[in-house]
């Protein structure tokens, strides 16, 4: 015969604490949040109490008490490596402080920013404390943000720089694409092909930016080739075929550099001897190639850990400047197997 179904247990609540221990509810309230003034055996008295009644304090209620739910929204896309290790990094520093992040995820690129309008109103009717969100617009104006600014959400935007006043954790782009050219011009290549995103913003298109002026400044000594992609095996494999091909390639990230290195070998070109490569962000297959991929590393871990401090500083009244926040994390270039010297004409 089926059993019968047992009660759920009773919540136990302060004031069996108070019963247990021998105190008052309002001593044991104060114990449990801190603040107690009691002699040291009192608050041990009360901490063993809540420890054999297993106790499990009421976050929604001390929510509506304080103010502050100990939740923070995340938004971020749901990608291969990059994005999820931020979300790590996130994860791991809220932990320390006690708080738990609610993770929704996007798509890159083809995220809109309604959907992500929806995914704010989420956040904000879970009354979460603040928001760290890889923005789908760099242009858009604050006001796309008034659902965040009228509650007084503290708000940090993450690879991705805008426009607002919202505080900004990334990578210093400018220094990323130098690094890149400057390799490449360094190992004499004179034909170099970047490879990009179609209708790119923020951080690729400062990334970018600062690659060409770069090459620009060796204007006589190089040239460049700036290819948009979508389905970019048409025009890559067109493109290192050629007469004058490229002898080098910038991707703006290493999944793309991956790509380069089968169509160059669907083509009868070798890496690096016959065109080098260049990736962006060092993602873990990157050392695993065959020529190890050449690349420009980024930290999300560490940007990750940094957005959450900044917005935990905002939340516990800790930050020492009201104006916003722009860190910029140094990135650095790996050298690998994938370039060499730009093959003799």
């Amino acid at each position: 015969m089926p059993t019968k179904r047992e009660r759920p247990a009773r919540r136990v609540s302060q004031q069996d604490i108070a019963r247990e221990a021998n105190v008052s509810r309002v001593t044991v309230s104060l114990v449990l949040a801190g603040k107690d003034q009691t002699s040291e055996e009192t608050r041990k008295r009360v901490l063993e109490a809540a420890k054999r009644l297993r106790y499990r304090p009421n976050l929604l209620v001390q929510g509506m008490q304080t103010g502050r739910t100990g939740s923070i929204g995340v938004i971020m896309p749901a990608s291969m490596y990059f994005h999820p290790t931020v979300v790590k990094g996130v994860h791991d520093e809220l932990y320390e402080e006690n708080f738990v992040p609610i993770q929704l995820w996007t798509v890159a690129r083809t995220q809109t920013k309604e959907a992500e309008l929806e995914q704010i109103h989420r956040l904000v009717d879970r009354r979460v404390d603040g928001m760290i969100i890889f923005p789908v617009d760099a242009s858009v104006p604050d006001i796309h943000f008034q659902e965040i600014w009228q509650r007084e959400i503290p708000l940090v935007t993450l690879d991705r720089e805008t426009t607002t006043h919202a505080d900004h954790v990334g990578t210093d782009e400018e220094l990323g694409g130098r690094l890149a050219a400057e390799h490449l011009l360094s190992l004499g290549h004179k034909r170099v092909l970047h490879l990009k995103f179609k209708s790119t913003t923020g951080n690729l298109q400062r990334r970018w930016l600062s690659f060409s002026k770069t090459i620009e400044k060796a204007r006589g000594k190089a040239e460049l080739i700036a290819e948009e992609v979508e389905d970019m095996a048409v025009p890559l494999r067109a493109m290192l075929s050629r007469a004058n091909r490229p002898t080098a390639v910038f991707a703006a990230t290493d999944p793309l550099a991956l790509k380069v290195y089968a169509i160059a070998a669907e083509v009868g070109l070798r890496v690096p001897q016959d065109v080098s490569v260049v990736g962006y962000a060092d993602f873990p297959f990157a050392a695993d190639l065959t020529p190890s991929l050449t690349t420009i590393h980024q930290d999300p871990y560490q940007m990750g850990r940094q957005a959450a401090r900044i917005l935990l500083d905002r939340i516990l009244d800790r930050s020492q400047s009201a104006a916003p926040h722009h860190y910029h994390f140094a990135p650095e270039l790996i050298v690998r197997g994938s370039t060499g010297p730009a093959p003799k004409d």
